[in-house]
Order: C-alpha cells, then structure tokens, then sequence
C-alpha cells in the first residue's frame, strides 16, 4: 500500500476559516447585521451555548429575518408598507435578539456543515448542492468558524 499523498497546504477548508461570520443566538440582532454588511459577509452561522451550529443564514435570507412574518407568508403584503417605512424595515431588528429573528423552526432548515478537513472542493460541492453561500465549519459538535463563497472562490482561482 502505498503511503498517503501529503496534506497541500490551504487546500482545506480550516485553513480559510472565518470567525466572524459566527454569531450567538443571544446576539444584538441589528449590530449582527450591521457588521455582516460592513465585513461583506456571505452569511452567519447562527450556534448556541455549547457554540454547535443552530442554522446557516445566507446573505439573502438575513433579509428575511427583518420582514414582518406576515410579508414571509404572503409577498403581496409587502405593498402595505409605506413608500416612507420600506427603506427602514431592518429597524425592526432594534432591540432583538438573533434568536427571536431566526426563522421560525417549521421554515428553518438544518445547519449546512463542512469538516475542518473538507478541501475547498468538497466545500464548494456542498455550497452548490444545499443552495448556499455559507457553511459552518464544525468539529467535534463545535463550530470552528464560517467558510463563504467569496473566500472558496478567491482562495480557487488560478494565480
């Protein structure tokens, strides 16, 4: 049997780790998102107390977390919203928590995950096949840090 190929170097996805993007359900949801858009996040990974991943919130999703859950269950309502509140809806994150603005558990899906020692390949795979721009990287139950599209993608291509 032939010995093991050598481990390439920043080929995996622990050697891209994001830990910002890692935020506590008991967050300030409003500064969560502040900073998810003033870093250029692709997400957040949400984790509980023992920091194991809760949910995986792509960039798109975190605009739901400020709609009204009436808007969620029917888009047409959003035209109630007047021309003067519709540019301030993430207001309504003021004061909550991530975890009171988490989608509700029935529309939550599971926590996208990836181990520390998924090449950046597998990591992409995974990102495709689930529809996501976002996955936690977790070993052993705890969540290691966030690994975005962006950073697959800068850390693949050709130099």
């Amino acid at each position: 049997m032939p010995p093991p190929a050598p481990s390439v170097p920043g080929v995996h996805a622990r050697d891209h780790l994001d830990a910002g993007p890692v935020v506590s359900k008991d967050a300030d949801a409003l500064q969560v998102v502040t900073d998810l858009v003033h870093h250029h996040w692709d997400g957040l990974v949400v984790v509980d107390d023992a920091v194991a991943p809760l949910a995986t919130v792509s960039l798109a999703q975190v605009l739901r977390l400020a709609l009204p859950d009436y808007i969620e269950d029917d888009v047409s309502l959003a035209s109630v919203y007047a021309e003067r509140d519709a540019d301030t809806f993430a207001e309504t994150l003021r004061g909550r928590t991530v975890g009171e603005v988490m989608p509700r558990p029935r529309r939550r899906h599971p926590p996208i995950k990836v181990s520390p020692d998924d090449t950046l390949l597998e990591v992409a795979a995974v990102m495709a096949v689930h529809h996501t721009a976002i996955v936690a990287v977790v070993d052993d139950g705890h969540t290691i840090g966030a690994l975005g599209a962006h950073e697959v993608m800068k850390a693949t291509l050709p130099r």
